[in-house]
């Protein structure tokens, strides 16, 4: 149609396609890596403004270099410059312009389009598959670590274990080698009462949690024990609910509290001693109190602190936030109030 005068529409063709392929090639792969659908249709929307701009103005400037008698050509250029730029966007001419702009731009930029959405899906699977293989190596990191922090913690666990056993002894032996020498007539009823408390300790304690009628029954016979070796000289109240429920509980958890005031009362001074312990379990809460007489005039203790730093640090490792502990003293008494919740 324009024969020897191709080279003008050549020339723009070219521009417009090889501006359009750059533009292609530096922002579209971002829009598909991000996924980004909107601005990538936008983009084609512009290259047909592109195209149709650039067109106008080529058929302008080649109306002034082109002799009238060119009809064929001047032909079309009446088709793109008698409404002037925006007559090209009215409706009748979009059919004619849309074909145009297909053959002539789209097809070329066809391939590149192509390669950089597959380009970019590639290097979308590539980060969602590294982002994959990055949180798995996250979550095996952290399982490594809850592993290490489990060990750690049930060496912990294993170590304060070890530590309640020879504690308890201790007192309770000294309490007996007390009974001894002043040849009560009840130490062999304390030894024996010994050996069941021992039992527990080696048989019943082992798991994590026993029932809590065990604990029960054991702070039972260890009251027995200290109502043989003070007789009537320490009143010991234990005011005990009975538990409708199988509840469960960290084996001797509960004994350091009593063997405490024994200590720091009885065992200080006998003079008006006495101890009280209460027990409840209300809705799954236990609540645990025991009080003890001070006689501040006595002479304190010079060994001890392990049973009550132990008892503190086994509560906050297997009740966390499900439990609290006061701690009262005054005067001449001295109270723990314990609420778990079981």
């Amino acid at each position: 149609m324009v024969g020897r005068y191709f080279w003008i529409f050549a020339i723009k063709d070219l521009l417009v396609t090889s501006s359009l392929f750059y533009m292609a090639s530096w922002i579209m792969p971002k829009w598909v890596s991000s996924q980004k659908i909107v601005p990538a249709i936008l983009f084609i929307v512009f290259s047909y403004f592109w195209w149709v701009t650039f067109t106008f103005i080529d058929c302008k400037i080649a109306s002034y270099i082109i002799p009238v008698r060119e009809k064929n050509i001047y032909a079309y250029f009446h088709f793109f410059l008698e409404d002037g730029y925006f007559g090209l966007f009215k409706f009748r001419k979009a059919p004619d312009l849309i074909l145009d702009f297909l053959f002539l731009v789209s097809l070329p930029l066809a391939p590149k389009l192509t390669k950089v959405i597959f380009d970019g899906a590639h290097r979308l699977t590539i980060l969602e598959r590294d982002k994959v293989q990055l949180e798995r190596n996250k979550l095996s990191l952290e399982k490594d670590k809850l592993s290490l922090e489990r060990d750690n913690l049930q060496m912990e666990l294993n170590i304060l274990k070890s530590q309640i056993s020879p504690h308890f002894v201790f007192n309770t032996l000294n309490s007996i080698y007390r009974m001894a020498e002043i040849q009560d007539f009840n130490t062999p009823d304390a030894i024996l009462n010994l050996s069941n408390l021992l039992r527990h300790i080696l048989y019943q304690t082992k798991d994590d949690m026993i029932y809590i009628s065990q604990e029960v029954q054991f702070l039972k016979d260890f009251i027995s024990l200290m109502t043989l070796r003070y007789g009537d000289s320490v009143k010991i109240d234990f005011n005990f609910d009975n538990i409708r429920e199988p509840y469960q509980i960290v084996p001797l958890v509960l004994i350091p509290f009593l063997e405490n005031a024994i200590k720091h009362g009885p065992d200080r001074s006998r003079k008006n001693a006495w101890i009280k312990i209460h027990f409840v379990i209300d809705n799954g809460v236990l609540v645990y109190n025991v009080s003890n007489s001070v006689n501040n005039s006595a002479e304190k203790p010079q060994v001890g602190g392990i049973g009550l730093q132990n008892v503190r640090r086994r509560l906050e490792i297997y009740y966390k936030e499900r439990y609290s502990l006061e701690v009262i003293q005054e005067e001449e008494s001295y109270s723990i109030f314990l609420k778990l919740k079981l």
